[in-house]
């Protein structure tokens, strides 16, 4: 129950980045994936930003979904995906 207040209010401060229900990252941490996305061929596969991201799946898509969302990323109709024009 601690660890949950702790949590909550970190993520209150902006001390932490809720990307999903279940995954929270160093604020920051979007910023910081789009440049490495920016590195790769674009567009590119979950399988290819996960690699280099250097994380799990169980990471990896919900960031992208995050990164959609906030319209970082863009997903494809073939599920690939690409950094969007600023």
């Amino acid at each position: 129950m601690q660890a949950r207040r702790t949590a909550y209010k970190r993520l209150s401060a902006g001390l932490l980045l809720r990307v999903s229900e279940q995954i929270v990252l160093a604020p920051g941490a979007d910023t910081r994936a789009a440049a490495v996305l920016a590195g790769l061929p674009q567009p590119f596969t979950t399988a290819e930003a996960r690699q280099a991201l250097g994380t799990t799946r169980r990471v990896a898509v919900p960031l992208l979904e995050f990164l959609d969302r906030a319209r970082i990323t863009e997903r494809l109709p073939d599920d690939r995906r690409r950094l969007r024009s600023a």
